[in-house]
């Protein structure tokens, strides 16, 4: 309508690199999930050591989570991430000499990557928070979530092709390379605030205020230069956010329980699902990859889809309330239902076809991506002004419940080799996390107009 503003080339590119970002961030963490079978051959790895492996990853970006959400919350988002990827990158480049080093050192490099992309999500939900006029965010969220997807799905691709060359060193160096290439784009061309222009009058809202400018009134938008100045007046800004009110929110717990229960899931299906097409059907590397990619290529476009679908709801006058709901009820019942399905299959050792499996997964994580326009969303409903730093909360504890599900997982295969059990506890998780949203989530604004925290409306 009147007053909408359109986004220029500009916030196009911007956003388009930080999509690129969440790709790379998803290949270099997919790296490890095609490359632990040859890696686990070649030093002999246990399940538990490989679940360990895997799980390590998450536990350092659980620790990151909220420094970073934090540091690019107070200071230059563009450099924040920068530092981010520059830093993970390095360390996927030295994940081959960690792993000849030994397990300490292969587990050291690991956390460092899950460190360093933490910093990857609540920056971007930055960027959209200020470079995407609200009418377009469940869009922008979505190509973001598409992306993360996008970026699995070549590592499951790319990768068993480098490895069955004899060569799966070659795929943390190929990856790992590509973080340097994508930073010469980034420094010149983004900025932490659109030009002032760029602030349009009317329905638009784009996001909040330049950092610095007279008019700033959120200990989030502190000056740069005190941001980096002083660490009192860094921590003084972070104390004088409304933690309290986050921590009341009962929406922010509902999309909390969602994304944790999703992350288990989905954190399972990442790590496991090339070891489950390996040893259940006894596929090679490049099969069951292709296998474990397929659900990520359907997560892929469900997530666009549902982004689009839920902008045209809210834009027919629907409530946002209902919309998130709908869509995060497709995202829990739907994973849920499937994961039921797989363990039924995989009773008492029989495990079905590879493609009746596929199908399940396909399903169950395509599903799954309609929680993009789900709790993926919500945060920017809540308060898109913090939406960066509330990502990076419900995110601590979502990383947390998805390392202890991969690390779960490999115990309970050594200890039980029950398959049937690992998706049962999955499908628990997904039904807990889509009954308390359903029951919790209320898209009202944490802070009414008038609050010193409420979003920006202009005009």
């Amino acid at each position: 309508g009147g007053g909408v503003p359109e986004m220029t080339r500009h916030a196009y590119t911007v956003i388009g690199l930080c999509c690129l970002c969440g790709m790379i961030s998803s290949l270099d963490r997919m790296a490890m999930s095609v490359a632990i079978v040859p890696l686990a051959n070649e030093f002999g790895y246990s399940d538990t050591i490989k679940g360990s492996v895997s799980s390590i990853f998450s536990i350092g970006y659980t620790v990151a989570l909220l420094p970073l959400a934090l540091a690019q919350a107070l200071a230059s988002p563009k450099y924040i991430m920068l530092m981010g990827v520059s830093t993970w990158s390095l360390l996927t480049l030295a994940t081959p000499a960690a792993a000849q080093a030994g397990i300490p050192y292969l587990l050291a490099a690991r956390a460092g990557v899950g460190a360093a992309e933490a910093v990857t999500v609540p920056t971007i939900q930055t960027f959209v928070s200020r470079w995407v006029p609200k009418n377009q965010r469940s869009r922008a969220l979505a190509l973001l979530y598409s992306c993360l997807q996008s970026g699995t799905i070549l590592a499951l691709l790319v990768a068993p092709q480098i490895v069955q060359r004899g060569d799966w060193p070659m795929v943390f160096t190929a990856f790992g390379s590509l973080g340097f290439v994508w930073a010469a784009f980034w420094v010149p061309i983004s900025q932490d605030y659109p030009d002032d222009t760029l602030r349009v009058r009317g329905g638009g809202e784009i996001g909040s205020r330049r950092i610095g400018s007279p008019n700033a009134r959120s200990p989030a938008s502190v000056p740069l230069e005190g941001a980096q100045g002083g660490f009192g007046q860094a921590v003084a800004s972070a104390k004088a956010l409304p933690w309290s009110d986050f921590f009341q929110s009962r929406g922010l717990w509902a999309a909390t329980a969602a994304h944790a229960a999703n992350n288990w899931g989905l954190y399972v299906s990442l790590a496991w699902l090339p070891t489950y097409f390996n040893s259940v059907y006894d596929l090679d590397l490049a099969q069951s990859s292709f296998y474990s990619l397929l659900p990520y290529a359907a997560g892929a476009v469900t997530s666009g889809m549902a982004g689009v679908a839920a902008d045209k709801m809210l834009g027919s006058g629907m409530d946002a309330t209902a919309v998130r709901k709908i869509m995060q009820g497709i995202g829990s019942f739907g994973p849920f239902a499937c994961m039921v399905a797989l363990a039924m299959l995989s009773q008492d050792g029989g495990a079905g076809s590879p493609e009746a499996a596929s199908a399940l997964f396909v399903a169950a994580v395509g599903l799954g991506s309609a929680s993009s326009a789900g709790f993926g969303a919500s945060l920017q409903d809540i308060s898109g002004r913090y939406s960066g730093l509330l990502y990076g909360l419900t995110s601590i504890c979502s990383s947390i419940t998805g390392a202890v599900g991969v690390y779960e997982t490999g115990v309970i295969l050594d200890t039980t080799h029950s398959w049937a059990l690992a998706f049962a506890t999955a499908a628990s998780a997904y039904g807990f996390g889509g009954v308390w949203y359903a029951l919790g989530y209320s898209a009202e604004p944490l802070f009414k107009e008038g609050s010193p925290h409420a979003d920006e409306v202009e005009g």
